[in-house]
């Protein structure tokens, strides 16, 4: 049986890879990096005995994210793992979600799992902005019904720092163009002094919260921000 667990949101998927890990705790369970991994290495992994004689359980992490669209090599590997498939518990973990040539290529036989993000995370980092804090309340209210406070802080920040660059008239990583646009939209109802002030009190808060000092948790914590804000 072949697993794969992909997409956004990888608190998640993290946490359905964990509870698959503790599930085969009667399996030799292998963990390799994918990153590092070529056909024969991958051969080699899947298809070597347990020293054990019994159950094997091999995850692998980040297999195809460092493809992109080189899909002959996908070929080989999904090749690889579709002839392990029966002899071993293969599970892959990947930190976005997967082109469909290459869930094509896997099969009927890969049970696919797809963690997303909800779309309103999107909403409520797009509505920031000076003055926004009611709007931002409402939406994060609804939206932390769904996504724990620590992914929407990291969302938070990571945009904050988006932002920053944009302003700065530098590219983030990552970004398609017409996301660069709407940012750069975005980022020009800051000034660079609110944005490293509001950035300054995201890590001010992520190190109370850390290292035990504050009284607050981060829900509490962003929710003051956004009131603030």
């Amino acid at each position: 049986m072949i697993t794969l667990l992909h997409g956004d949101y990888i608190e998640a998927s993290r946490a359905e890879l964990t509870r698959l890990r503790e599930s085969a705790k009667t399996h030799e369970v292998r963990v390799l990096d994918g990153m590092s991994l070529d056909e024969t290495t991958l051969t080699q992994a899947l298809e070597s005995t347990s020293l054990f004689g019994g159950d094997r359980t091999v995850i692998i992490e980040h297999l195809f994210g460092k493809l992109g669209k080189q899909l002959k090599k996908a070929e080989t590997l999904t090749t690889v793992l579709a002839r392990s498939a029966d002899a071993a518990e293969i599970i892959l973990w990947e930190d976005r979600e997967i082109a469909p040539s290459i869930l094509k290529l896997l099969g009927p036989q890969c049970r696919v799992r797809l963690f997303k993000l909800p779309v309103l995370i999107f909403q409520f980092l797009d509505s920031f902005r000076p003055n926004s804090g009611k709007t931002l309340m409402l939406q994060y209210k609804e939206l932390s019904a769904d996504v724990s406070p620590e992914i929407i802080f990291y969302m938070l920040a990571k945009r904050v720092r988006q932002l920053m660059q944009l302003l700065d008239h530098e590219a983030p990583a990552g970004l398609a163009s017409w996301q660069q646009t709407r940012l750069t939209t975005q980022a020009k109802s800051f000034t660079m002094e609110q944005l490293i002030g509001f950035e300054k009190q995201l890590l001010d808060s992520e190190v109370s919260v850390k290292s035990g000092e504050s009284a607050y948790t981060t829900n509490q914590h962003i929710q003051y921000l956004l009131t603030n804000l």
